[in-house]
């Protein structure tokens, strides 16, 4: 998969010319999406993440790229119902975004940056049935990822983005605002 996603940006890259940056110092893009490619472990039905990121360009590198920074935050949740018991399980994230735009990939329609998301998970697990009325566990935890992901700008204010990675979701896609 990642051979194909290379050979694609590498090809689009070329076929586009240089027409300035999609993403400079100073920009706000707001990413609101979806996530596929995670389920619970055994017989709870997989059902997307939704993700929402802000992030704003704060260094320009001159011919090498620019750095932002921003937020992230995604939710997900799967159920399983055999009507003597159900289990749900809920997941989400709030997380800091650090993010490089490669700008030797930059055509100012296509833009190619990869990041790193640090803060917190929650989870919870609810079981009612069998052997309990109503059993929950709770947890939060640290998370950690990183990402590589593309854009392509339909407009000067309008795109779309997808970007691979290990956090909530392994594919997340959707549509891009930027201002």
């Amino acid at each position: 998969m990642f051979k194909r996603l290379f050979i694609l940006i590498a090809v689009v890259s070329v076929v586009y010319t240089a027409k300035g940056q999609a993403f400079e110092k100073g920009d706000v893009a707001i990413n609101v999406g979806i996530g596929l490619g995670w389920g619970y472990v055994g017989s709870l039905a997989p059902v997307p993440s939704f993700n929402a990121s802000l992030e704003v360009g704060i260094v320009d590198i001159p011919d090498v790229g620019v750095i932002g920074v921003g937020g992230f935050g995604s939710f997900r949740t799967s159920w399983y119902n055999h009507g003597t018991y159900k289990d749900t399980y809920t997941n989400g994230i709030i997380a800091a975004r650090g993010v490089f735009h490669f700008g030797f990939f930059d055509t100012g329609d296509f833009d190619l940056y990869a990041g790193v998301h640090a803060g917190i998970g929650f989870s919870k697990y609810s079981y009612t049935g069998y052997y309990y009325d109503d059993y929950i566990s709770t947890d939060s935890y640290f998370v950690d990822d990183v990402f590589a992901g593309a854009r392509y700008m339909m407009s000067s204010n309008f795109g779309l983005f997808a970007e691979v990675g290990y956090g909530i979701s392994y594919l997340k896609a959707g549509i891009t605002l930027k201002f």
